[in-house]
């Protein structure tokens, strides 16, 4: 069979995609290198040259979601006709990524993967949601003592307690806690 020659960076995110569909299904540690290539058709020694490890493709793929996700959070930074409440609850309330990747991290095996996951995301929003309760509370729109600890609480709390990965909420509960964080948010904001 002919070698076929591809782009590296099209290799390389070929091999990502094949890794996070087969850790989504068969979680991290059930997932052998040589599933990985098998998948894509390519030798072991092609996975070897693009990364070290499994443990390095998994960052990688964490890394590729949050250069997403912050890029996401930028425009909604960036948003001149959103309120300082509305950006804070659409920061707190960001959809999540793609089904493979909620798959991923969801799996029973990749409790630890998950777990880096959500310090990860949580240290890279709370730049963007301390910056925009201080600058908030500058302009007299919020009342907030402490701008960076009030965003990794609500950080925290919202990426913790609504993860669905691990509490199991029906619809109707989740949206009622999703209304109870929107109601913090709105306490924070200064009343006319």
């Amino acid at each position: 069979m002919a070698r076929i020659s591809k782009n590296p960076e099209v290799r390389k995110a070929e091999i990502m995609d094949a890794s996070l569909e087969l850790f989504a299904n068969k979680g991290f540690e059930d997932t052998a290198v040589s599933d990985i290539v098998k998948k894509i058709g390519v030798a072991q020694g092609t996975f070897y040259y693009y990364f070290k490890t499994k443990e390095e493709i998994m960052i990688a793929l964490i890394d590729r979601f949050m250069v997403e996700h912050e890029e996401y959070i930028k425009t909604i930074d960036e948003d001149l006709h959103m309120s300082p409440a509305e950006k804070v609850n659409a920061i707190l309330f960001v959809k999540p990524f793609h089904q493979k990747v909620s798959d991923f991290l969801h799996h029973e095996n990749n409790a630890w993967i998950h777990q880096k996951f959500l310090v990860k995301k949580i240290n890279e929003m709370t730049p963007y949601l301390s910056r925009i309760l201080a600058e908030g509370t500058k302009e007299g729109y919020f009342k907030v003592e402490h701008a960076q600890e009030t965003a990794e609480f609500l950080l925290t709390a919202v990426n913790f307690m609504l993860d669905p990965g691990i509490f199991e909420l029906k619809d109707s509960k989740l949206e009622e806690k999703k209304n109870v964080v929107k109601n913090i948010v709105n306490n924070l904001v200064i009343k006319d």
